[in-house]
């Protein structure tokens, strides 16, 4: 039962948030405006078509990475997992906190035997799947094709060519069957499956499908093609996990067409306001012995990134946590990190501003903070805080 238990809890974590073949342009390494693609990070979008992230966030996950730099790279699938003493389960717990992506859903041992893959088996993913149905993801890792092939066949799926891809489909689009023995876990979220070279690409109707095998091919511009894109990514470095967002989702956590926001707020004394920037992202770095959480604003005036290099690290340092959740109430930034200083990276068309913040000790802090940031709350971001104000 404590082992039953303890995954479920790390199920709930992972929902919060979070080598390819030739054809996937997205793995090549060359410069956009001079800017190199060094990152599994900025790698990874290379798979997501651009338009996917004008109306909604972009989130990337390197679970394999975690499992690397804490000794756990022999963990490769389900079974393994099972087979570890309930301390074991909770040291991989720890060491795969902040991950965003893991797809522990795919763990259920009711769902596991039916794809023919599980969530352990996923190295990296980068994904959207707040709020369904509207999802999509591409995952990395080891996966037996024919396996996946034959389990989704006696499913009821049946194949579809696109190009050089084969996918398989089951069901219209978006239509949720909670009869279905996949379905009544994941909802629409495997209506279309993608298994080629140990990449999966799931997504809940056949147009998201077909754009990330468009992007992957070249034929659809990718978030990683736009050079304030990939700033961010170059600006973050080595990501465990990252999300990247338009400013004018800064404060809509789910639905794109939201007008009302979730919570009010209050400003702390001293605030100024932040010049307007283009887009931003935020990441959570694990080096195997400290943990880092990152925040990256994109400017196409280098000046004005300079101008609120002081401003961002004032308000960071004196942000309260806002969002209404169980045990976080009046809890400021700093007593889960430090807040560096701001540094800002020129680019050929504008700059970075980024704020790199040491975790404290412990990592329970890591999992309410990266959760958080699936609610937006990071009103330190607003550039003009005033029209929130509650009186």
């Amino acid at each position: 039962m404590l082992k039953s238990g303890l995954i479920f809890i790390l199920i709930a974590v992972a929902a919060v948030l979070l080598p390819g073949c030739a054809l996937i342009t997205g793995q090549e390494t060359g410069e956009h405006d001079g800017i190199p693609v060094t990152t599994e990070f900025g790698r990874m979008l290379g798979f997501v078509p651009y338009s996917f992230l004008e109306e909604r966030d972009i989130w990337f996950g390197d679970p394999g990475k975690a499992k690397q730099l804490h000794g756990y790279e022999d963990i490769k699938n389900l079974d393994d997992f099972m087979k570890l003493s309930n301390e074991e389960i909770q040291q991989v717990m720890q060491a795969l906190a902040g991950v965003a992506g893991l797809k522990t859903e795919y763990n259920f041992t009711e769902i596991a035997p039916l794809i023919g893959f599980d969530g352990m088996m996923i190295h990296r993913t980068v994904f959207n799947n707040i709020p369904p149905p509207w999802s999509f993801s591409v995952m990395e890792g080891d996966f037996d094709e024919a396996l996946i092939g034959s389990k989704l066949t006696e499913q009821g799926y049946e194949k579809a060519e696109y190009g050089p891809y084969t996918y398989y489909h089951i069901y219209d689009d978006f239509r949720v069957e909670l009869r279905g023995e996949i379905a009544q876990w994941v909802l629409a979220e495997l209506n279309r499956i993608a298994v080629f070279d140990n990449t999966i690409v799931t997504a809940p109707a056949t147009d998201i499908m077909t754009g990330v095998l468009d992007a992957m091919s070249g034929d659809e511009v990718a978030v990683i093609d736009d050079a304030v894109c990939r700033a961010l990514a170059a600006s973050l470095g080595d990501v465990i996990s990252a999300v990247i967002f338009t400013p004018d989702r800064l404060l809509i956590a789910f639905d794109p067409g939201e007008t009302q926001l979730p919570f009010t707020f209050t400003v702390a004394e001293g605030w100024g306001t932040l010049h307007q920037y283009d887009m931003a992202a935020m990441g959570y770095q694990d080096d195997g012995e400290e943990r880092y959480f990152l925040v990256s604003l994109y400017y196409t005036d280098a000046e004005a990134a300079r101008a609120d290099a002081g401003e961002l690290v004032k308000r960071m340092e004196s942000y309260v946590l806002m969002m209404p959740m169980p045990n976080v109430e009046n809890i400021a930034l700093t007593d889960w990190v430090e807040v560096g200083e701001a540094t800002v990276q020129s680019y050929p068309d504008g700059a970075t501003l980024t704020v790199s913040c040491r975790f404290h000790s412990g990592r329970g802090s890591v999992n309410m903070l990266m959760g958080l940031l699936g609610f937006r709350d990071a009103f330190y971001l607003t550039p003009d805080p005033s029209i929130y104000v509650v009186d």
